[in-house]
């Protein structure tokens, strides 16, 4: 028996959960900038906020490709 069988099995709930984390990771961090933004007096994000904010959703929509690629697999192996 393969001893990283029990990976295969909770694969399924491991990464929508983890995908769900750092959407809402993601959605704080935009909340939080927004918020720090408005204190200061600002009218929304800088440059270099805008900047961080398109590599991570860039990022995210690879890591999504990524986990659709994983899921298939683990799919096609059952």
């Amino acid at each position: 028996m393969n001893p990283f069988h029990f990976l295969v099995e909770i694969m399924p709930y491991v990464i929508p959960i983890a995908i769900v984390g750092i959407i809402f990771g993601s959605i704080t961090t935009i909340a939080k900038t927004k918020a720090e933004a408005k204190a200061k007096g600002g009218a929304g994000l800088s440059e270099e906020d805008a900047r961080i904010m398109q590599e991570l959703h860039q990022s995210l929509q690879k890591m999504e490709k990524r986990v659709e690629a994983l899921e298939t697999i683990i799919i096609n192996k059952k």
